[in-house]
């Protein structure tokens, strides 16, 4: 009896010191990664703006967002995250929409571009951990697709075999669920954009 409370007394302590060092290390790191997130997304801004100053757009409500979003269960895994003006010479000249989604293995955060004519001038991925070979192929497959095209008049859709239709994204091979989750995001942001933005300005 007594060597198992000893055991556990030891194991509780263990546990305990394991704890605290987790979260004294949690404490140390949160500050470094929130900075290296803030530049990464900084970097994907420009990407879909270069050149451009950005201020928060201050009509942007995430729960206002995630009610729009949920008019589709297509977006169930998609949320807006922030809404940003981009400026360039004191004029606006679109909005980038921060968008995460769920992918294969974990979320996948981008920056979607719109112009102020309803254009989407891109995505800029600021995170994406998906398989290797696979969707971490999003980069070179799926980010130039959207690159100054068109709003479609019905919503983006993917396909996994090649064609030159501008409302199709072709799929990265071997990796559907990446390509759809980061569609779904896309036509989830041109929705938020066209119902809410739009309608304001």
């Amino acid at each position: 009896m007594k060597e198992a409370v000893k055991s556990a007394l030891v194991l509780f302590a263990i546990t305990l010191v394991a704890g605290a060092l987790l979260g004294a290390v949690y404490q140390v790191t949160k500050e470094p990664i929130r900075i290296q997130r803030e530049i990464a997304k900084q970097k994907a801004n420009q990407a879909a703006f270069p050149g451009a100053e950005f201020k928060d757009y201050e009509g942007f409500d995430k729960a206002a967002a995630a009610a729009v979003l949920s008019q589709d269960a297509a977006w169930s895994g998609v949320s807006i995250e922030n809404v940003q003006e981009a400026v360039v010479d004191g004029q606006r000249e679109g909005y980038v929409l921060q968008i995460t989604s769920m992918g294969y293995g974990d979320e996948i955060s981008w920056i979607l571009g719109i112009c102020d004519d309803g254009t989407v001038n891109g995505i800029s991925l600021i995170s994406i951990n998906e398989t290797p070979g696979l969707g971490m192929n999003a980069e070179k497959v799926l980010v130039p697709q959207f690159d100054d095209v068109p709003v479609p008049d019905s919503r983006f859709t993917v396909a996994k075999t090649d064609d030159n239709l501008t409302e199709t994204i072709n799929a990265i091979s071997g990796a559907t669920i990446t390509s759809t989750a980061v569609t779904n995001g896309v036509n989830a942001g041109l929705t938020y954009y066209e119902q809410v933005i739009k309608e304001v300005h």
